[in-house]
């Protein structure tokens, strides 16, 4: 196709995981397909940088969950294009009086190093297992497909040893279900993760981690971990895939408003004037921007538009970045373990459930959390070609923060917020300060700046019970508009790195285009 073409079957707003996944669907159907993205270069937040010379960041998304083998299968993508290191421990977390829990690949494993913080934690780990993996098979069943509402879900396993489970999901809390399994709260916290939610005592925090779940792993072989060559190697290999099946991508075609007339999407205009008519228009960029910036007030329903303008997007997140010179030392690693920088390549600090609460609570007010819930990683532990000889590259997401604050109050903010991280980690791991030869912090207007997702949201819209399933906003795709679509993180089943809402999203369309007898 001459990428200059005014006229196309389908346009594709963002080059990222999901846009491209969405993409190379439809161009392997047969349409006619362009990708616009408005930066010079293609992944969205699934990207690798050299931010430092020699040194390349994931820069944003950090982890592999997907697009799996069902989607890189469909869209042929070579099994050596997505290469994961699988990490074991999957997480390292320190507390700070020196205790730590380790969370091995091997549940027996796990287990049995529980066994030490009293005599239920054990088997209450075993069990807890077994009911995540009872939780995620539930969420596999429609992850890639339609989302059932709570009352299908119940119905469909009435009866059934799952009942519980579903019961668990959509009326439990993460917490309460940790409390059933262990007695120590260095264990649960260890376990906990509220994310979206705020704190693991908020209902729905376990179903949103049941959700992200269900996408097992990236790649043919479906595993979970850190890509070689960072994570715009995903976002790299899907663009191939969907340039392999006739998709442009066009890259520095930043779309200023998607052209309606009579109810109906008919073209996209270019900052600049240009415009491309399609009979399908697909938006990755979350339903804030595509609904409150790319589409006139004057296409949409009054009561839709602020139906929009109330979707939740309080979780705010920053990133974190470093070179070091050296390892880290956490005093609570074990001696038996210091040696082998592995054991602390995933990291979490959140020591209590009150850390949680509070980190969500200053967020909530106006204020970065002064004590935040952080993930640290350091990829070069196991991937040590993204860095020089010697360095480590060292990253972390920092929640929570503010999705409201002006430019002006983030400069206000930073230097404090930056202090505070360095010295979070190098109460758990001294001497960390001096090992700092760079460091750079992304706020969440800077994630939104760069990425270009509302209030720096990750996820494109929380993951809150009232947000997830057929409550996720456009969890059919579709839109109020006829012939415009979301195919992006905020739509079913959830963020994260999947190619799940890209998918998703490019059967909607299909459908609609094949109804429509557009394509055969």
């Amino acid at each position: 196709m001459n990428p200059l073409k005014n006229q196309v079957d389908a346009i594709v707003i963002g080059a990222g995981h999901n846009g491209l996944v969405c993409a190379a669907y439809l161009a392997k159907a047969g349409l006619d397909v362009v990708v616009l993205e408005r930066s010079d270069r293609i992944g969205g937040a699934c990207i690798t940088e050299e931010l430092v010379p020699r040194c390349r960041f994931s820069t944003f998304a950090y982890g592999a969950h997907g697009p799996g083998a069902r989607i890189c299968r469909d869209l042929e993508v070579p099994a050596d294009a997505i290469t994961i290191a699988e990490l074991d421990p999957g997480m390292f977390a320190p507390y700070p009086d020196g205790d730590h829990v380790m969370l091995w690949a091997d549940a027996e494993k796990t287990a049995a190093g529980l066994s030490r913080f009293g005599s239920r934690e054990s088997e209450g780990y075993l069990a807890y297992q077994r009911f995540i993996d009872r939780a995620i098979g539930i969420s596999q069943e429609f992850f890639l497909g339609p989302p059932p509402t709570h009352s299908e879900l119940y119905e469909r396993y009435r009866g059934t040893p799952e009942s519980a489970v579903v019961e668990s999901l959509l009326t439990r809390s993460h917490w309460d279900v940790l409390c059933e399994h262990f007695d120590s709260e260095k264990v649960r916290c260890a376990l906990a993760r509220a994310d979206d939610a705020g704190a693991p005592t908020a209902v729905g925090g376990l179903l949103s981690e049941a959700i992200e779940s269900a996408s097992m792993g990236a790649g043919v072989e479906n595993k979970a971990g850190i890509p070689h060559g960072g994570m715009g190697s995903i976002t790299q290999a899907l663009a191939a895939a969907a340039e392999r099946f006739g998709a442009v991508i066009r890259t520095g075609a930043a779309v200023e408003q998607v052209v309606v007339q009579a109810g109906r999407a008919v073209a996209v205009r270019l900052v600049g004037g240009e415009q491309i008519h399609a009979q399908v228009v697909a938006s990755n960029a979350d339903p804030k921007r595509t609904f409150l910036k790319l589409v006139s007030a004057t296409d949409l329903d009054p009561g839709f538009r602020r139906q929009v303008e109330r979707i939740k997007i309080r979780a705010g997140y920053m990133k974190y970045h470093a070179v070091l010179n050296g390892t880290p030392r956490f005093t609570a690693m074990p001696d038996t373990l210091a040696d082998n920088p592995r054991h602390l390549a995933s990291t979490r600090i959140a020591p209590s459930l009150a850390y949680y609460q509070q980190a969500w609570l200053d967020a909530q007010s106006g204020i970065p959390a002064r004590d935040p819930v952080m993930s640290l990683q350091l990829p070069t532990a196991y991937l040590p070609d993204l860095a020089p000889p010697g360095k480590h590259i060292f990253g972390a997401w920092i929640r929570y923060a503010p999705t409201n604050l002006s430019d002006e109050q983030w400069e206000q903010h930073r230097p404090q917020v930056l202090d505070g991280i360095v010295a979070i980690v190098d109460r758990y791991a001294p001497g960390f300060a001096d090992q700092i030869e760079w460091q750079r912090l992304y706020t969440p207007i800077d994630i939104e700046r760069v990425a270009g997702m509302t209030g720096g949201s990750v996820r494109h819209v929380d993951q809150t019970l009232d947000q997830l399933l057929h409550r996720r906003p456009l969890s059919a795709w579709r839109s109020p508009i006829d012939g415009l679509y979301l195919c992006g993180s905020g739509t079913h089943p959830c963020g994260s790195v999947t190619g799940g809402p890209g998918h998703n999203a490019a059967a909607a369309i299909l459908k609609d285009v094949r109804s429509r007898r557009h394509i055969k």
